[in-house]
């Protein structure tokens, strides 16, 4: 049997790197990059068996389907306990998948803490985390933000940009924000496992095991060391998708416990239209922003606009009646063109189409008449034409691809805020 083992953990007052060793059949799954993880505020009192935590996240995916064994000096006990039902959840969101492993841990400890009702969430900016933050803001979570997921660790322009637009809203509604620095996304080589395991899965290593779980796993130490009793993560997905494999599921999440922490994915039972509601009826009604960053293809740190979630999302803010530069997307009335020949041209994939662009279109129809009062209806009124229910989708015009390749560069949203200037 294969095996990684974790040997030790380096530890400073706000950093952890993890020194652990794995097999010659595992070699391939990671990359010559060390796992670290820092934290702004002070993790120096966390016992080893918290602080392990977030590296056991991120590889008992690996662990599972490769049927392997994780070896460790010790564990909190509540995570060890979670562990055999987190995976009943994986094996009933991909029943044709074995999950099996070994985990073998010298020492189990209580890490008990006090029970405080304090809560906290996962904080990116997006649309599903900022649905769940208005939903929870009397509670006033300390917000995580984990830098390392879409803007990668050692990208402090993209980074810096990104942090702009969360600080705006945090400083608004006054809430302190935790950054949680992380190389996760760089030390195991995401597209091998996606290639080893993709015909099992039927989904990439990331969407389909990886980042729920590798996500909450970094809540973990903050949390021990602030007694945190609840800690939220915003749902992806919801009911009226149909059955989706996602790795971050009510299955999955609800299960993780550490200390006397517990998880709960939050807004389940909410569409991505229903949150998009939400969100500009909180912000209409305090009077104040909520920047939204849903961009997963700009390394910028801004939203491209020109991406399909970032269609999505402005004619999804649009259908309700606001302006999505308010929101984030400062470029989307220069891109509405475009966004309207990205669909007619079968840029969608039909499972999207269908679970995702049916709602913005349904909704567009009920807000017809307050739409044309706002003047926005004449920029949205082709939704109504496309069949979204029976969506033809094919490979991308080369001319989208392109957009969608420049996207990703500083400079080509610098020049599309200029014709943007030059259009006012």
């Amino acid at each position: 049997m294969e095996r990684i083992v974790l040997e030790k953990i380096c530890r400073d007052e706000s950093r952890f790197t993890y020194a652990f060793f794995v097999t010659e059949g595992l070699e391939k799954f990671f990359a010559p990059v060390p796992f670290i993880v820092e934290y702004s505020v002070d993790v120096s009192r966390v016992p080893d068996a918290i602080a392990a935590i977030p590296f056991i996240a991120n590889v008992l995916p690996i662990i599972w389907l490769s049927n392997s064994e994780l070896v460790l000096p010790e564990l909190d006990k509540a995570f060890y306990e979670c562990i055999p039902d987190l995976k009943k959840g994986y094996e009933t969101m991909f029943p044709g998948c074995a999950f099996r492993g070994k985990i073998s841990v010298e020492k189990i400890v209580a890490c008990d803490i006090p029970a405080t009702g304090k809560s906290a969430m996962l904080y990116s900016g997006g649309l599903d985390a900022t649905h769940t933050l208005v939903r929870h803001m009397d509670e006033r979570p300390d917000m995580l933000t984990v830098w390392g997921s879409d803007i990668r660790f050692e990208n402090q322009d993209g980074w810096n940009v990104m942090n702009r637009g969360i600080q705006e809203t945090l400083r608004s509604y006054q809430l302190d924000q935790v950054v949680i620095r992380s190389s996760f996304r760089d030390f195991d080589r995401e597209g091998v496992l996606t290639q080893t395991y993709k015909k099992r899965l039927k989904d990439n290593w990331w969407h389909g095991v990886k980042h729920g779980i590798g996500l909450l796993g970094h809540a973990a130490p903050y949390a021990y060391a602030n007694g945190v009793s609840k800690l939220y993560i915003a749902s992806s997905n919801c009911p009226a998708d149909g059955p989706v494999r996602c790795a971050s599921n009510p299955l999955t999440d609800n299960q993780v416990r550490f200390a006397n922490c517990r998880v709960v994915h939050d807004g389940f039972e909410c569409s991505r239209q229903d949150k998009v509601r939400d969100v500009v009826v909180y912000a209409s009604q305090k009077n104040m922003p909520l920047h939204l960053h849903v961009c997963w293809q700009s390394q910028s740190g801004d939203n491209c606009c020109r991406c399909e979630k970032c269609y999505r999302t402005i004619a999804a803010i649009l259908a309700e009646g606001a302006d999505p530069a308010a929101f984030g997307f400062e470029s989307a009335w220069d891109t509405l063109d475009d966004m309207e020949e990205y669909l007619y041209d079968g840029g969608l994939s039909a499972g999207t189409a269908k679970r995702q662009w049916t709602h913005i279109q349904n909704r567009a129809r009920a807000n017809r008449e307050m739409l044309k009062r706002k003047g926005y209806w004449k920029h949205i009124s082709w939704i109504e034409t496309i069949n979204f229910a029976k969506y033809q989708s094919r490979k991308e015009p080369l001319q989208i691809r392109i957009r969608g390749y420049l996207a990703k560069f500083h400079f080509y949203q610098v020049l599309h805020r200029i014709k943007g200037k030059l259009y006012e």
